[in-house]
């Protein structure tokens, strides 16, 4: 009987990570967006059934999001890029894993 190839390591994205901030935070932020998706859901059902409640729970959102300051949107996107701009240079060197 032929014994089964070796698998491949994964890739550093996608391998475990040691420090434990990293661990939660990666998991926490797709289930946060996993939520968001899956929101529509029951917010379509209430729209076929109360239009008019869904249509409010869709302006009070909207208000929501455009009452963020733009620069909060401004600071996420920079610390965003600057991360994914930190981690590849990382990669590249050699340093991160």
């Amino acid at each position: 009987m032929p014994s089964e190839p070796a698998k491949p390591p994964l890739a550093p994205d996608l391998a475990p990570s040691t420090r434990r901030y990293v661990a939660v935070a990666r998991p926490t932020f797709l289930y946060v967006m996993y939520a968001m998706i899956l929101w529509a859901i029951p917010l379509g059902l209430l729209a076929a059934v109360r239009p008019a409640a869904a249509r409010g729970m869709t302006e009070a959102m909207t208000a929501y999001f455009a009452g963020l300051p733009e620069p909060l949107y401004a600071l996420f996107g920079t610390a965003y890029l600057g991360y994914t701009a930190a981690r590849q240079w990382g990669k590249v060197r050699g340093t991160d894993a």
